[in-house]
C-alpha cells in the first residue's frame, strides 16, 4: 500500500509534490538554516511548501463557506 492511500484513508488530503530528506540533520542545522544552501533536495522545498499552502487555504475557504462535514 503506497503512504497516499494510507493517508487518504486516514482522512488526510497530501499534496502531490515530493521532498525526500533521508537525514534532515545533514540538510539542516539546529537552528534550521541549511548546510549547504545549494542541496539538491532542498530546491524541492519551495514547490511542496507553495502546493501545501494553496491546499490549507482552499479547504479552509471551503470549510468557512460550507462548515465541517
Amino acid at each position: 500500500m503506497s503512504i497516499q492511500v494510507m493517508l487518504h484513508e486516514l482522512g488526510c488530503l497530501p499534496v502531490s509534490k515530493l521532498v525526500g530528506l533521508p537525514v534532515v540533520s545533514d540538510l539542516l542545522q539546529a537552528d534550521g538554516t541549511p548546510v549547504d544552501p545549494k542541496a539538491r533536495m532542498l530546491k524541492q522545498l519551495p514547490g511542496m511548501l507553495d502546493q501545501l499552502e494553496w491546499m490549507a487555504v482552499a479547504m479552509k475557504r471551503q470549510r468557512d463557506e460550507t462548515g465541517p462535514f
